[in-house]
């Protein structure tokens, strides 16, 4: 993803499928730092507890799978 000049991002229609954000619903963010990396978790702002636990979830899922970039490129299938 590219960010704007204002440092806007857009979510693929597929995120926002997945975690069920509808256009214009306010939605809440959670980074969570762990081993260096960043994981930045998106939820609709309804189910807030339900988005922190998806997002702790996630930590230290990938150690070890490589860099970021590297990651992102296998998970878009450019390996």
């Amino acid at each position: 993803m590219m960010t704007t000049s204002k440092c806007q991002v857009t979510l693929p229609r597929r995120l926002r499928e997945a975690v069920g954000i509808k256009p214009r619903q306010e939605v809440e963010t959670f980074v969570i730092e762990h081993g260096g990396r960043s994981l930045i978790a998106i939820a609709p702002a309804s189910n807030r507890s339900q988005g922190a636990a998806m997002a702790s979830r996630w930590v230290g899922c990938m150690q070890g799978q490589g860099t970021t970039n590297e990651i992102l490129l296998a998970a878009r299938g450019h390996e």
